[in-house]
């Protein structure tokens, strides 16, 4: 059985821009874990579960015209979705597969491997960073980028929101019921020392910003992607109203306080192998 779990939001055309605002939101973190990481010019970098393509065109920057990343992901839509961003965009130094981490060819080990929000959808977080370990040479860097979703952390607007509140409420509950490991970014050191890596290097941020920041319409599109689950699960708040006209009602109501809004707790660890 794969111990990669089937991706729950699906890849709907709104799931696809949620990838995309997701990316605005979080692309600061990542360039500094990939400067943390020392991923630069010449490298041969492996993007695991690539989705949109943001990752592997912040990581095609950091290795320049000289370097390559090899994009992967499972989901053919994604692929197809990161080779014509990648294009529109004039990075040749992109090559987009559709495969999983097991399928990669390691007859020439990869200088890095980097994955977000890769490891909350394993079964087994440690098999993947195992996986993930064996495509890198000795000395290269094994990377992830993962969300804190254990109680008590979720996004909030402050100050609070009703409609806001229970929007980031029911997302979140949902994807601790459905993710396999959302507690994950919470486990980085135990799952790195299992895999045979050195006890990571960490850093922990928020995104904050606000109501004409990617944070607001990232949460609510994720409502919508995770509608069929939240409905399922019985978590549907009534007052929600209409998922068509969620994302504009959500940013009117926090533009009309001045609310910020913050997002849940982003984790990132790296170490280097052995």
């Amino acid at each position: 059985m794969s111990q990669t779990a089937g991706y729950v939001l699906g890849h709907s055309d709104f799931e696809i821009e949620r990838l995309q605002i997701q990316a605005a939101a979080l692309a600061n973190i990542t360039r500094r874990l990939i400067g943390e990481c020392n991923i630069q010019s010449g490298m041969r970098v492996l993007d695991i579960g690539c989705g949109a393509g943001d990752v592997s065109m912040l990581l095609a920057e950091a290795v320049g015209p000289s370097g390559l990343v090899v994009a992967i992901d499972r989901e053919a839509r994604a692929v197809e979705t990161t080779r014509s961003r990648a294009e529109t965009a004039g990075y040749r130094n992109i090559e987009a597969v559709v495969a999983t981490d097991d399928d990669i060819s390691v007859a020439r080990p990869f200088d890095a491997a980097l994955g977000r929000y890769v490891l909350v959808h394993q079964r087994d977080p440690v098999a993947m960073l195992r996986r993930a370990t064996s495509a890198v040479r000795s000395g290269g860097v094994v990377a992830f980028h993962e969300v804190a979703l254990y109680p008590p952390n979720r996004s909030r607007a402050l100050p609070n929101v009703a409609l806001y509140d229970q929007v980031a409420s029911a997302v979140n509950a949902a994807f601790v019921a459905t993710l396999p490991s959302p507690d994950v970014a919470g486990r980085l050191v135990a799952c790195f020392a299992e895999a045979g890596l050195p006890s990571p290097h960490l850093i922990c941020e928020c995104v904050i910003g606000d109501s004409a920041s990617p944070i607001a319409r990232w949460i609510a599109l994720g409502y919508r992607s995770m509608l069929p689950h939240i409905t399922r699960l019985g978590l549907a708040p009534t007052s929600v109203g209409d998922p068509e006209t969620l994302v504009e009602r959500v940013e009117a109501e926090l533009r009309a306080v001045r609310a910020q809004v913050v997002s849940a707790p982003q984790i990132c660890g790296w170490a280097v192998r052995p």
